[in-house]
């Protein structure tokens, strides 16, 4: 019985087969760095600021209503999310003087009450439009020095930014 050992053809193909997957994840790969890396940043730049809005309406979409205090546009407002299902956490935010805060208390199985909070520093303003407020609606208006861009928060449900 003789031994047979890879040929320089079958070899390459490996090779070839190895750098094309290579490159294929590797997108993937560096975005999900890349966006774990940005809210995990004190400062979050221009662009990690959607990954901070994809946040605040997953929370909103997980809510049972939002309370803001005060009800009433502000520099300096937070935003209470409470759960809509008891194992979802109990989320407030705090925006105000270019930073944003969120705050999470979740309750674990034995009753204990487990609290996490998060600052960040924002590259831009956000303010609550006075008007949709009135009318019982989240609109905030975002300005990073580019023009204002809208974000329509719904609680109960996931929601998408508008532009």
């Amino acid at each position: 019985m003789t031994r047979r050992g890879f040929s320089l053809v079958e070899m390459c193909i490996v090779v070839m087969i190895g750098v094309v997957l290579l490159f294929a994840l590797l997108p993937v790969a560096t975005g999900l760095l890349r966006q774990q890396a940005g809210l995990n940043a004190r400062t979050l730049g221009i662009d990690a600021w959607s990954l901070l809005v994809d946040r605040l309406v997953a929370d909103a979409g997980r809510s049972s209503g939002a309370l803001v205090s005060p009800p009433f546009p502000a520099a300096v407002f937070r935003l209470h999310l409470p759960p809509d299902r008891d194992e979802d956490p109990d989320v407030t935010w705090t925006f105000g003087d270019g930073r944003a805060e969120r705050a999470i208390e979740r309750k674990k199985p034995g009753g204990e009450v487990v609290t996490a909070t998060t600052t960040w520093d924002l590259p831009g303003t956000l303010a609550l439009d006075a008007g949709e407020l009135a009318e019982g609606r989240l609109l905030f208006a975002w300005d990073d020095g580019s023009g204002p861009e809208l974000v329509a928060l719904s609680c109960g449900r996931p929601t998408e930014v508008a532009r």
